[in-house]
């Protein structure tokens, strides 16, 4: 375990118009935490347009990926937005045992921490939705 600060960019600022999988981040040093940094600075406009914004760890190499955290659904008139996600594996809370299938609800946390790798993904719904956003890690 390090005392080191790192800041990795998983998605860089871009307009995104479909659903997307980021290639992980492969992390030279062992981090206990993160705080996840999501900023949507150009919404879609339509009422019906939604991104979904989904963190991965993988403890595997990459080949098997584990939701641990499903941001605030953004709306495509909702504005701006930025958003936080802590991430830490002190406290899994009273159940520490996940489907690797299934994603955590909106808005909701999987306190497993970071393993060796992070991703992002993300999930687009609308006609033309277009959605203008970053996504970094700020990992301890």
């Amino acid at each position: 375990m390090t005392n080191t600060t790192s800041v990795v960019t998983l998605k860089a600022s871009g307009a995104e118009l479909v659903s997307t999988t980021k290639a992980g981040v492969k992390f030279r040093d062992t981090y206990k935490e993160a705080m996840v940094l999501l900023d949507v600075t150009v919404p879609a406009t339509a009422v019906g347009d939604t991104l979904d914004v989904y963190i991965d760890t993988s403890t595997d190499g990459g080949t098997t990926w584990v939701n641990v955290g499903h941001f605030t659904q953004v709306l495509g008139n909702g504005g701006a937005k930025k958003f936080v996600m802590a991430l830490n594996s002190s406290n899994p809370g009273a159940s520490a045992v996940t489907d690797v299938t299934s994603d955590a609800a909106a808005g909701a946390t999987r306190q497993y921490g970071v393993a060796d790798r992070i991703r992002s993904r993300s999930v687009i719904a609308g006609g033309t939705a277009s959605f203008t956003y970053s996504v970094k890690a700020f990992l301890k």
